[in-house]
């Protein structure tokens, strides 16, 4: 096995357990990768507010891969430090589009998630962490706060469980020059720009920490990750994951509900003694 140094970490579906929850052996993993001088770091679709809570859950490195690699952010400061948006223009279509067809979905601008209060009601059936909590801006339309402030957003998330309604949204972004469309799980697609996703942003990350993507190991198990699978040495798939992503990986680990993050890093490690 290659001399792993780094080993990334997708949340939903793969460090998070199917309840959102990190389990005390993914942590123990973690508490053990660390320990014998490997970075571990989280590298998702959150922004870094959300994130944060399950970085400081899992006692992972102080750099996140965040907003689905259109940034990088920081646990310590709980803000971004570096920022790959899409401009106002195209992020106010896509936004238009979303609201027009009437999924929930969130916004993702720097620090903040802007929801209307529809999305406000949907999403606050589940989500209660403080990171949610603490960077939600509820807005009457987001497609006019967007066009009226210029804002640049980092990643547009939209969520139903109608795939008929969901496949004909994402034909319709997918049409928008500037954007690029891509999914983390079967009942949602996320938006970003052309230049962003998580393997570039964990190649930034890996020079941050004085390594390379050669040296680094990567966990995942959908679309999004497919990236920074094929970036890394050592990909490695969740027994959950799309058979997309199992294609492209080494190895599969267990499923999310089994601790598969854990199983995984116990056997890098077994690798690299």
């Amino acid at each position: 096995m290659q001399k792993i140094d780094l080993i990334a970490l997708d949340l939903d579906g793969t460090a998070l357990a199917p309840q959102n929850t990190v389990s005390a052996a993914t942590r123990e993993a973690v508490r053990r990768a660390r320990e014998a001088g490997l970075h571990v770091v989280i590298s998702t679709g959150r922004i870094c507010g959300e994130a944060r809570d399950f970085a400081i859950a899992l006692d992972a490195n102080d750099l996140m891969v965040t907003a689905g690699g259109a940034s990088l952010s920081s646990v310590s400061s709980g803000r971004c430090i570096m920022r790959m948006s899409m401009p106002w223009e195209p992020a106010v279509r896509v936004a238009a589009a979303v609201e027009r067809i009437g999924i929930t979905a969130m916004v993702y601008a720097g620090e903040t998630l802007l929801i209307t209060p529809y999305d406000d009601m949907e999403f606050g059936r589940y989500k209660s962490n403080e990171g949610y909590l603490a960077v939600k801006q509820v807005v009457p339309s987001v497609a006019e706060y967007i066009a009226e402030n210029h804002l640049s957003v980092d990643k547009i998330f939209a969520r139903t469980q109608d795939a008929v309604m969901l496949g004909m949204i994402r034909g319709q972004i997918e049409k928008i020059p500037g954007v690029r469309v891509m999914s983390s799980a079967a009942d949602n697609i996320e938006v970003v720009t052309p230049s962003a996703d998580k393997g570039t942003a964990l190649g930034m990350l890996c020079r941050e920490l004085g390594t390379d993507l050669s040296r680094a190991a990567a966990i995942g198990d959908s679309e999004n990750d497919l990236e920074m699978l094929r970036a890394v040495a050592l990909p490695i798939a969740m027994g959950n994951a799309t058979d997309e992503v199992k294609a492209i990986c080494s190895w599969e680990t267990l499923t999310n509900a089994q601790d598969g993050v854990a199983a995984a890093i116990d056997r890098i490690l077994a690798g690299s003694e």
